[in-house]
Formats: C-alpha cells, sequence, structure tokens
C-alpha cells in the first residue's frame, strides 16, 4: 500500500471532535459541521504527509475539532529542520484553502454569506493553532525554539511552563472577550488537561527520547557538544543535559584532577543496557 494512502488508516476522530459534531447535528449546523471537519482533516493531513515524506514512524492521528495530533514515534531526535516542516505543514493548509474558496466566490459558486463562514471558521482553527500552548503547532514550534536552545528534558519543562502562562492569558481573553462561548471553554479544558498529562509524563518522554537515541536510528550530528562533569556526578543527570541533534562528550574532572573524556554511547549503554541507573561516572570509569 502507498504510505501517504496507509495515513488514512491511521485517521482516528477524538471524542472532543464527536463532540461537536454531536452539537452541531442537534442544532441543525450541518453546513458548519461539514466545514469544520473539512478543514480539520486537511490541516492534519498536512502534518501527516509532511511526515510520511520524511519516513516518520506515525501511530495514529487523531482528529480534534481545532486542528489534530499525530502521534509518531520518533521522540525528538529527528533533524530539527524536519520537525519544523512537518510541524509548519498543519497551518500552511489554511493558505491555500483560503485562496481556493475566494476562487469558488469569484466564480460564484458560493455565495458571500458560504465565503464569509468559511473565512470565519478556517481563519479561527488556524489562529487557535498557533497559539503558543501544547499540544497544539504554535506550542509544538515553542517547544522547538526551546530545544534548540536548551538541553532537552530542559526544554520539556520550560515548554509546558510556558503553556501554561499562555493558557492563563487565553482564558483572561475568553473572560473578556467572548466569556459564553462554549466551544473556546471546550477547547481550554483540553489545553489544561493536556498540559498536566504532559508534565505529569515528563521522565517518561525524556527517558523515550534518550532510549530512542540508544537503540534507534543514528543520526547525522551536526555539533559536538561538550558537558564538563565530576566523578560524583550521577549518569542520569549528565543524561539529563543531552541536546537534540547533537553528539556529546562529556570531560570527567576527577579527584586528582586528572580528565578522562567519555562518548556519550558510553553512559546510555551504561543506563540501560547495564542497568546502572545509579551509579556516577566515577563507577563507570573505574568498572
Amino acid at each position: 500500500m502507498n504510505k501517504y494512502i496507509a495515513l488514512l488508516t491511521k485517521i482516528h476522530v477524538h471524542p472532543l471532535l464527536w463532540m461537536f459534531c454531536g452539537i452541531a447535528v442537534i442544532t441543525a449546523h450541518f453546513q458548519q459541521l461539514f466545514l469544520l471537519f473539512m478543514i480539520v482533516f486537511i490541516h492534519e493531513l498536512g502534518h501527516a504527509v509532511a511526515a510520511a515524506f520524511f519516513s516518520w514512524r506515525i501511530r495514529q492521528i487523531l482528529l480534534l475539532p481545532f486542528g489534530g495530533m499525530a502521534e509518531v514515534e520518533e521522540y525528538g531526535n529527528r533533524p530539527f529542520r524536519e520537525d519544523l516542516i512537518v510541524t509548519l505543514a498543519g497551518p500552511v493548509q489554511h493558505l491555500w484553502l483560503m485562496a481556493v474558496a475566494f476562487f469558488l466566490w469569484k466564480i460564484g459558486f458560493i455565495t458571500s454569506e458560504g465565503l464569509e463562514m468559511f473565512t470565519r471558521y478556517n481563519t479561527a482553527i488556524l489562529l487557535i493553532n498557533l497559539l503558543p500552548i501544547w499540544p497544539l503547532d504554535g506550542g509544538r514550534l515553542a517547544f522547538l525554539l526551546f530545544t534548540y536552545y536548551f538541553p532537552f528534558s530542559e526544554a520539556h519543562q520550560k515548554t509546558v511552563l510556558f503553556s501554561a502562562a499562555a493558557l492563563v492569558f487565553f482564558v483572561i481573553g475568553i473572560l473578556l472577550i467572548e466569556p459564553k462561548q462554549l466551544d473556546l471553554w471546550i477547547v481550554a479544558a483540553f489545553l489544561m488537561i493536556s498540559l498536566q498529562q504532559e508534565w505529569k509524563h515528563h521522565r517518561y518522554i525524556v527517558m523515550r527520547f534518550l532510549l530512542e537515541r540508544y537503540y534507534g536510528k543514528r543520526s547525522d550530528y551536526t555539533k559536538l557538544r561538550t558537558i564538563a562533569a565530576s566523578e560524583e556526578e550521577r549518569i542520569s543527570n549528565v543524561l539529563q543535559k543531552f541536546y537534540r541533534g547533537q553528539k556529546h562528550s562529556v570531560i570527567v574532572t576527577r579527584a586528582n584532577r586528572e580528565r578522562v573524556t567519555l562518548d556519550e554511547n558510553e553512559l546510555l549503554h551504561a543506563f540501560f543496557a547495564e542497568k546502572q541507573t545509579d551509579a556516577s561516572l566515577g563507577q563507570l570509569i573505574y568498572a
């Protein structure tokens, strides 16, 4: 089966979107329901096609009322450029969709009211997705930016905290501008639950990043980063300082001021293969 056609088998509708569908059916807003589903579907298909182009391993794709979530098995170890393209591939779909809608209006295929409705839905979904809140596309872009300047573990924590602050401003905006807009409150509640889960699973997410680094496909690193540590420091603490997309060399200063250089694979092997989860760098050197 073609890898792009196979993407359709991985698409699932999130219960939140089913809820919006139910509300649309009850209120007889069938046209709005069709537009919402079409825009969300194309948005997420943009992410999926880009991911398939780079041969990412996609577990499933969830359709939400304001976009989608692609669950992949790459865990932060793909090239920065690929991650950026996959993330932006969703929002850019809204641009050509708007151009097509305008063209259909110009030739009289859709009415002015239809164009206005489509523009409102298309713009709303795009803007919500660009909010810097995880797991929205804007939040993923913020995460990419943080991983460029900070170790993966620290970048993930900063992303969640930054997203939480942005969510507070989003809620304040709802209170001041559209306090009776139920769909916005549902979005805010979903984002709050997602952030709670992301914070709760922080250690698991970092372990997946390190596991993929050790067991997964070796990446072509373009930069070498040196990490200075003492022999008393634990291997697990040093692993928390690993960056995405960079090869690490650990310089260990011993008690007699002698320096020993360890490759990152030595630490990963000791941690995962030899189960030295509580060992110090000194124990690794003297072993």
